[in-house]
């Protein structure tokens, strides 16, 4: 696996995507053919607090963290706003809890 840790894209000024691109995962929800992988999308906005939304799956928590720590101190987070509990968006939220 490719590393892509410290990455993120930066959308508008305070709004980044910290997500993770899977090259590993070859079929989506068990169904859906992934010829070239799958984007777990994650977007940290800072404003007068610092909102992360979304998580990622649990086996790419490390490279969130360190993609969020690449704007901001995870630490710093103030909130984490789950769009559903699936776990490409809720996979890594205990990993985040015990490092922010």
């Amino acid at each position: 696996m490719v590393s892509r840790l410290g990455r993120h894209v930066e959308i508008k000024p305070g709004v980044y995507w910290v997500g993770v691109d899977d090259r590993e995962t070859k079929l989506f929800e068990s169904l859906w053919s992934l010829p070239h992988g799958v984007s777990y999308n994650s977007y940290l906005i800072l404003g007068e607090r610092k909102v992360l939304v979304d998580t990622v799956k649990a086996e790419y928590a490390e490279e969130l963290i360190e993609n969020i720590n690449s704007v901001i101190d995870v630490k710093e987070l103030d909130y984490v706003i789950v769009n559903h509990l699936e776990p490409d968006h809720s996979g890594s939220l205990p990993e985040i809890v015990k490092n922010a």
